[in-house]
């Protein structure tokens, strides 16, 4: 999974990659689980509380709890994203309406934010190149068949799908559920749930909060196999309407869900 960094045409310029950011009080017993679902370590922090992890379509990012500036529990995942040029995209949001849209350099690098129909900011870290501080592993040791699709519970369907639009994912609203992939490669999704109920499988806190959720083209049954194996007792494979499912309970104590794809 690769985004151009270097592109000065419109589509490089406006390259994007879903990459949901969960909080933990474990970093490495969440990045083992990940691995366990087909993801790939990529780039990790020298001096530990940060790593980034790839899958075969989008990205999942680990950050120590403790070390949280913005205050995030322990278990919470919020929706962010990683994009080529903070600056193209800031320029087209604020031409679509979303004046709030700004950049700001933070110490690891330029970060896009643009407030979310719900009210609640969401961050786009520009792509950086400088990794002093950080080691690098081989992204080609994750499951190419796996994709990541953090899912966002609202009952705003309608305005999230022009939100996500607007940010450069492509699909359409559903009054139940829906999912908007990202452009120009296989860099994830996100999926849109119209909320019906109170009890959300989601952990509250500052930000737009997301249930981690991937698909995966491997066989459920291998995958829940080697989740056992590893001591993740309380996997199982849950037939429903619309395919076979995978629910297993993370480190964190999260429900993750992992769905069958062709």
């Amino acid at each position: 999974m690769t985004v151009s960094t270097g592109g000065t045409d419109r589509e490089s310029a406006g390259g994007i990659v879903v990459c949901p950011v969960r909080f933990t009080d474990d970093l490495a017993a969440m990045r083992d689980f990940l691995v366990l679902l087909g993801l790939a370590p990529r780039v990790e922090s020298e001096v530990g509380g940060w790593v980034d992890l790839v899958a075969g379509g989008g990205m999942v990012a680990l950050h120590d709890a403790a070390s949280s500036d913005v205050g995030a529990p322990a278990g919470m995942s919020i929706l962010s994203f990683q994009v080529d040029d903070a600056d193209f995209l800031a320029r087209s949001l604020r031409s679509t309406g979303f004046d709030d849209a700004a950049v700001y350099d933070e110490n690891y690098g330029r970060v896009l934010t643009v407030a979310d129909p719900l009210g609640e900011q969401v961050l786009l870290n520009e792509r950086s190149g400088d990794l002093y501080g950080y080691r690098v592993h081989d992204p080609d040791l994750c499951n190419p068949g796996t994709r990541v699709v953090p899912v966002r519970f609202t009952d705003q369907t309608t305005a999230y799908a022009r939100f996500l639009n607007r940010l450069g994912l492509a699909g359409d609203p559903d009054p139940a559920y829906a999912v908007f992939t990202a452009r120009g490669g296989d860099h994830g999704s996100v999926g849109i749930r119209r909320v019906h109920r109170d009890d959300l499988p989601v952990v509250a806190g500052p930000g737009p909060s997301v249930q981690l959720t991937v698909t995966s083209t491997e066989p459920l049954d291998d995958v829940a196999a080697r989740l056992i194996a590893a001591g993740h007792e309380d996997a199982e494979i849950v037939n429903e309407a619309f395919g076979d499912v995978l629910s297993v309970t993370d480190p964190d104590g999260q429900p993750v869900q992992v769905h069958q794809s062709g």
